[in-house]
């Protein structure tokens, strides 16, 4: 009995220093950085997150009050912070609409960019159309833009650049969007967490949209 103890943990004590070797020699070979590097690639985990976030929010808003059946809103999830789009008749639902939009599991930011008027079903989301598709042709072939970190949402010629991204590629999509003169493009507002980058956060100089709990200002830049 006490033989076969013995011989236990000296098997156990070798395949312990073995252990303790390769982790020498690994450590040795990777450089003097960290194994494990931060990704900010959007994921598939977090993809199917944000439907699910999307879906909740539009069944839930559809759900609170029969004024929402009639107005034209657009919920866009991306790594979990949620933009607000479209149209309502009255201010008290554009306020409903962000309160639902933060008690959702999941949410880190809302950003309620609502307006109160009429709604526009057609030619205006015909036009926002034809300029997210002009926007995102100019971004996604770029080397210097990581556009899977990136998504692009037009509305009323706004158009908002949402993702994980650095300021110097936050630049390069300002500068690529404005150099393409697209037509109707009223301004460019940055909704985006900065990664890689140790300048300091790019402060709104207009007061930004409602957001939850204090997410970052929204950069705005003027169209072409």
């Amino acid at each position: 009995m006490t033989v076969r103890l013995l011989v236990s943990i000296l098997i156990l004590s070798g395949g312990i220093s073995t252990l303790n070797g390769c982790t020498a020699l690994m450590a040795a070979a990777s450089g003097p950085g960290p194994v494990a590097r931060p990704t900010y690639d959007h994921s598939l985990s977090q993809s199917l997150s944000d439907i699910e976030i999307e879906d909740t929010a539009n069944v839930d808003i559809y759900k609170a009050d029969s004024r929402f059946h009639d107005s034209n809103i657009n919920i866009t999830s991306f790594y979990g912070t949620i933009l607000i789009t479209g149209q309502v008749p009255a201010n008290t639902l554009k306020t409903m609409a962000d309160q639902i939009c933060q008690q959702i599991s999941g949410v880190k930011h809302v950003y309620n960019e609502l307006k109160v008027t009429a709604p526009d079903y057609y030619l205006s989301q015909a036009n926002n159309g034809l300029i997210a598709t002009r926007v995102r042709s100019s971004l996604m072939f770029n080397p210097d833009i990581p556009y899977h970190r990136i998504k692009v949402v037009v509305d009323d010629g706004v158009v908002y650049i949402m993702g994980k991204i650095s300021h110097r590629e936050a630049d390069t999509v300002v500068t690529l969007i404005k150099n393409k003169q697209i037509h109707d493009v009223q301004k460019i507002v940055l909704i985006v967490d900065y990664v890689n980058d140790t300048t300091s956060p790019i402060t709104n100089s207009t007061p930004g949209p409602a957001a939850h709990p204090s997410p970052p200002s929204p950069t705005t830049t003027a169209g072409s």
